[in-house]
């Protein structure tokens, strides 16, 4: 499978709060990671598929028999466990290993196409990709002028934090629906898909009390079921890990919103989910992720969603802490309120809690 790190980056902001107490180098990369915009396809053994095409950069590559032909040799080559090492495929554009997953009819395995800013000079790709795309090339050259693209400088570190992230859902997989992404996620984390249950009622009932009508009361539930859906993408043993994250594990794990949103955006019916999954990590006074929304910047459904899903998680144990009790926990949720979360909302929560202590088990 292949993802392509290419730079669409319309909706992402310039502050990226994921690695705080990194080092400035590693922010900017960071960064440029996040506006890339991973889209994901699958080399499986026989054939490869896309999924997720819509961005400008992804149909200039996946439309382009240039392109393609470069990426079919390389996953032939690393299918005989050749040189996994990343590869130019034309000039400016890049091949770069990504993770593995295992399936019942041989290994997927990912890849990420890197479209560097090289790509457009006068030496570069550009213009061979965009005629075999069918593209404007000065349409394309001015669009990638105008938004930040990656320098062949700052592959090797892409590469590495690349290669950590598995295959996700395709969207061209036969899995549908709710239970099929619930059923993937078991698999792969068990722990993510039983705090998922429990964030889903918590959402229905904070929904209920806050009024919300029964179709967006079900909205949160289903949102509640997905919200971690993109840790498909993150290995288990970084969310398992049990002492610090290093910063690229920390930036991998804090692209998981964003990975979900691709994932979702895969799935029939499931859009009204997406915003609750892409944002329910952004905090009420600006400083969470991935695009440092604040206040009612925030869609109300991640607003929600970002109080029960820190009400449960404080009362599971982790891998790096005991669980706390369920008066420290309603105690952080009060505290954070108009910080991190929505004050009237955490309001609700807390009294809902008290007067159904049944919730907090």
């Amino acid at each position: 499978m292949r993802s392509i790190v290419q730079t669409n980056g319309t909706h992402v902001p310039d502050t990226d709060p994921t690695v705080r107490s990194s080092s400035p180098r590693f922010d900017r990369l960071a960064r440029r990671v996040r506006r890339a915009g991973l889209v994901w396809a699958q080399a499986e053994p026989g054939h490869l598929r896309w999924s997720l095409s819509e961005d400008y950069l992804t149909t200039l590559v996946a439309e382009s028999p240039w392109m393609r032909r470069q990426v079919d040799a390389a996953v032939q080559q690393w299918a005989l466990g050749e040189d996994v090492s990343p590869m130019q495929a034309m000039a400016g554009c890049w091949i770069l290993p990504a993770g593995t997953r295992s399936r019942g009819d041989g290994l997927a395995r990912g890849l990420a196409i890197a479209v560097t800013r090289q790509a457009a000079g006068p030496q570069g790709s550009l213009r061979a990709l965009c005629q075999g795309a069918r593209m404007d090339h000065e349409l394309v050259s001015e669009r990638m002028r105008q938004e930040p693209v990656l320098s062949e400088r700052e592959l090797p570190r892409v590469a590495s934090m690349i290669r950590l992230i598995r295959p996700a859902l395709l969207r061209s997989t036969p899995n549908r629906g709710v239970e099929a992404l619930l059923q993937a996620v078991e698999t792969t984390h068990r722990c993510v898909r039983s705090h998922s249950e429990r964030t889903a009622q918590l959402a229905d009932r904070l929904a209920a009390a806050s009024g919300f009508s029964s179709t967006e009361r079900e909205h949160a539930r289903v949102a509640g079921l997905l919200h971690d859906v993109g840790k498909l993408g993150v290995p288990g043993h970084v969310l398992h890990k049990p002492g610090p994250l290093t910063e690229d594990e920390r930036a991998l794990v804090n692209m998981h919103p964003e990975i979900g949103q691709r994932i979702l955006q895969g799935v029939g019916g499931l859009d009204h989910a997406v915003p609750a999954v892409l944002w329910h990590h952004e905090r009420w006074d600006g400083q969470g992720y991935p695009h440092r929304l604040s206040g009612e910047r925030i869609p109300r459904l991640a607003r929600l969603m970002a109080i029960v899903d820190s009400f449960d998680a404080m009362r599971r144990d982790r891998p790096y802490r005991t669980a706390m009790s369920a008066e420290d926990s309603l105690r952080e949720i009060r505290e954070g309120a108009g910080r991190q979360f929505d004050p009237r909302l955490a309001d609700t929560f807390v009294r809902l809690v008290h007067r159904e202590p049944a919730l907090a088990a």
